[in-house]
């Protein structure tokens, strides 16, 4: 399905949560990370049931390892727990930010591919294309953060005070993080037997990004952002960033970073026009899952018609378990009703 408005094409987009695979796998969440076979049933019985309800509708998205964007500072340390049906999650590891760096300087060399989670994902992903011979299955799932939300997912909200309190030591920190990012996504690319340098361009996730004063980017922010940006992709490949919760004022330090597309998400202080006060760099906009299910058909018609006008190009909104135990998957139908009017094709 095509759609234009003004002469230029739109992209709805729909995004499914994985805990929708796994509520509608009929598995728990602990069983989705640590078994492979159940992780596979839920997959193929998920899929099934989103294509049955959808049809054409809702494309499908890639099979991938459980999505784990932790993967990265787990080998660094980080203790990880599975509850038996919520996400995994990680704990702060470090105690000081000398710590912190000391740790960074013995694991420069670590080998990634050795660590037992590397393995377990190895194995994960392997069975899965094994299973779904159709959908390309890659290495996947095992991920990471960016610089500023890993220094705080590693050291915990005092972070924040090393910054104010040890600048310059919390600058080697991170760093050293940011290589050790780096690294890690060497590691994935040779995993799927890619360049470790994309010369199309790459993707950056720092939603932690957001607890730094905006005063303060030029310093605890860009630097990283551009030593990671220009470590694993070229001068021409594009920059995308993915970033939640800014403020206006955060917004004017993009061009610094040279980031070509903005993805905000859940950002309660961004508005689109205020987005457009403060950067150039293209974005999308997000209907947020948690309000999508409460909007009436026309409420949903009317934010999408608003959002189409002021020139946004890239519209989303996404779904998880909450929208499948409520019943309230046809809103997600509603959604792309509303570019009905905009469809060429």
């Amino acid at each position: 399905m095509k759609y234009i408005y003004n002469g230029v094409e739109i992209q709805p987009k729909v995004e499914v949560y994985h805990d929708a695979i796994v509520y509608l796998g009929g598995i728990m969440m602990r069983e989705f990370y640590t078994d492979k076979v159940k992780c596979a049933k839920a997959w193929r019985e998920g899929l099934k049931k989103i294509s049955e309800y959808f049809g054409d509708l809702l494309p499908l998205g890639p099979v991938t390892g459980p999505p784990l964007s932790y993967g990265h500072i787990i080998c660094l340390g980080a203790p990880v727990t599975y509850p038996e049906n919520t996400e995994p999650n990680v704990k702060p590891v470090l105690s000081s930010i000398d710590e912190g760096i000391e740790l960074l300087e013995t694991k420069k060399d670590i080998d990634y591919s050795q660590h037992p989670l590397a393995i377990h994902y190895r194995e994960m992903c392997n069975y899965l294309k094994e299973q779904f011979p159709d959908y390309n299955v890659q290495f996947s799932g095992m991920g990471y953060e960016g610089p500023i939300t890993s220094a705080i997912l590693l050291r915990g909200q005092d972070f924040i005070y090393d910054v104010l309190d040890e600048p310059e030591k919390a600058k080697k920190f991170l760093a050293l993080l940011t290589d050790s990012v780096v690294n890690f996504c060497y590691f994935v690319n040779r995993e799927n037997g890619v360049p470790e340098v994309n010369p199309r361009g790459a993707g950056l996730c720092d939603d932690f990004s957001s607890l730094i004063s905006p005063d303060m980017w030029p310093e605890f922010v860009i630097p990283y952002w551009t030593r990671y940006f220009e470590s694993i992709t070229t001068e021409t490949g594009r920059r995308f960033l993915h970033c939640e919760n800014l403020a206006p004022a955060h917004l004017k330090y993009f061009k610094d970073a040279r980031i070509s597309h903005f993805q905000p998400s859940v950002s309660p202080m961004l508005t689109i026009e205020n987005v457009k006060a403060n950067t150039d760099v293209p974005f999308d906009w997000l209907l947020y899952a948690f309000r999508i299910t409460g909007m009436s058909d026309d409420e949903i018609e009317e934010w999408v018609d608003n959002t189409v006008k002021e020139g946004i190009t890239r519209i989303r909104t996404q779904f998880g378990q909450y929208a499948c135990e409520i019943g309230k998957l046809d809103r997600i139908k509603a959604f792309f009703r509303a570019f009905d009017k905009y469809r060429v094709e």
